[in-house]
């Protein structure tokens, strides 16, 4: 089992390798950052916080990785331990970025404005987000930091259960992920002054008050805020 794992994380390794050169790193750096964080939180809660050794306001300023914090999490295991352990994670992990930056290569999806929030297709994208989650019957609840919170779970408890296959929600999670990452890469929310999420997304298909087809909302001298709060 952990030969196998080994030898599909290389491959993946090398996928994620080469897409990071011809694509960048933004969508498989947030997506790994976003699990790595939580993953951090997790452990906290579950097993660091209680021993109270480590000060949680020094452990959260850290940036850590995923083997940082297995060691952190399981200090007494060997290197052969840890693993162990955190192979079925990063493999999981590999494969949902995998799967995220697919949907710019995917020829049903590269050029599908709902999976980008291109064309201002805000209601379709958000339709899209909320179909992938039924499909997956994962989560009955949409925020980011709560699906990946979610997801660790099942990877944690479930990923030894054989019985198990989670491979089809991780690619959908994956897809979902990026379709959420570019509406914020692809509008003027950041433009407008948010520093939150919009808590619609993926809950309803109506994610707020966004502005018409032909209406401009940025200028030769970039986006600025409007007096009515919109999207592009």
């Amino acid at each position: 089992m952990v030969v196998k794992l080994v030898i599909v994380s290389l491959i993946l390794f090398i996928f994620k390798i080469i897409f990071f050169l011809i694509v960048g790193i933004t969508h498989t750096e947030i997506t790994e950052v976003g699990f790595i964080r939580s993953l951090a939180r997790f452990f906290y809660d579950t097993r660091i916080k209680s021993n109270g050794i480590i000060n949680e306001q020094e452990y959260f300023n850290f940036e850590y990785t995923v083997d940082d914090l297995y060691k952190v999490a399981y200090p007494t295991y060997s290197e052969k331990q840890l693993l162990l352990y955190s192979l079925p994670f990063k493999f999981i992990l590999d494969s949902i970025m995998i799967q995220n930056v697919l949907v710019d290569f995917n020829p049903n999806t590269k050029k599908l404005s709902s999976a980008h929030f291109d064309s201002e297709a805000f209601i379709n994208s958000s339709r899209r987000i909320l179909q992938l989650r039924q499909i997956s019957n994962l989560f009955t609840y949409f925020i980011l930091l709560i699906i990946i919170i979610f997801i660790l779970f099942l990877v944690i408890n479930d990923v030894r259960n054989t019985g198990e296959d989670l491979t089809n929600a991780r690619q959908l999670l994956g897809q979902l992920l990026h379709t959420l990452q570019d509406f914020y890469s692809h509008s003027n929310w950041i433009e407008m002054g948010k520093t939150d999420i919009n808590v619609l997304i993926g809950i309803n298909e109506n994610i707020g008050s966004v502005a018409g087809p032909n209406q401009a909302t940025c200028t030769h001298d970039g986006c600025t805020k409007k007096t009515r709060k919109m999207c592009k």
